[in-house]
């Protein structure tokens, strides 16, 4: 059998598995012929998920904070060393600038992050769906990125499937949300005690 051919899409991303402390999971993306290829690696091992574009109902897009927050953190930092450094000099009237060196380079490791943090964009979290789960893509973590990639992804997915005419979306969008829905005949389960059994409501 001929090998697969695939391409990146994404370089892997680090994020961190759970509440265990140190163990971090590398995410990628690959484009294949018929499918996207996810890739999750934490040194040891590696997980591979296919997603086939006949099989892709929608991609979710939330914009998140994590840019916000990791800014504010960075620039409080960097506020306290600078604040430091000027009070150590104004302490010190003698300061000598060798003296000032580990404060200069401190404040400029900070900032270097702050400023490609700000310069990638705002950060999302994005969510593929097929009919059988939803699964996030953690490689696709910046807004700009994610866009960017979508729009190489629509006309491969367009091509598996086909293209919907405007009048059939909100008829196709109905049908999903009436398969998410329980039936209408089908009990509905409530429990009031975790010590009894759940009762069934008509």
């Amino acid at each position: 059998m001929a090998e697969q051919q695939y391409r990146r899409l994404t370089w892997a991303r680090r994020r961190q598995s759970g509440f265990v402390v140190f163990t971090y999971i590398r995410s990628s993306l690959w484009l294949g012929q018929d499918h996207l290829l996810g890739i999750d690696s934490n040194g040891f091992t590696e997980t591979y998920k296919r997603f086939y574009f006949r099989d892709i109902q929608a991609v979710t897009l939330r914009l998140t904070r994590r840019r916000l927050i990791w800014n504010w953190v960075l620039g409080v930092l960097i506020i306290l060393f600078v604040a430091g450094w000027g009070f150590a000099a104004a302490v010190s009237l003698s300061t000598r600038w060798e003296e000032l060196v580990p404060w200069v380079v401190i404040t400029l490791v900070l900032a270097i992050p702050l400023l490609m943090n700000s310069l990638l964009g705002p950060t999302c979290v994005c969510q593929l769906r097929t009919a059988v789960q939803t699964e996030e893509l953690p490689s696709l973590c910046r807004l700009r990125q994610t866009r960017k990639i979508l729009n190489r992804l629509r006309p491969l997915i367009a091509a598996a499937q086909g293209e919907l005419a405007p009048e059939e979306i909100p008829a196709r969008m109905q049908a999903w949300a009436d398969a998410s829905a329980p039936a209408a005949d089908s009990p509905l389960y409530v429990v009031d005690d975790p010590n009894r059994p759940p009762r069934i409501v008509p």
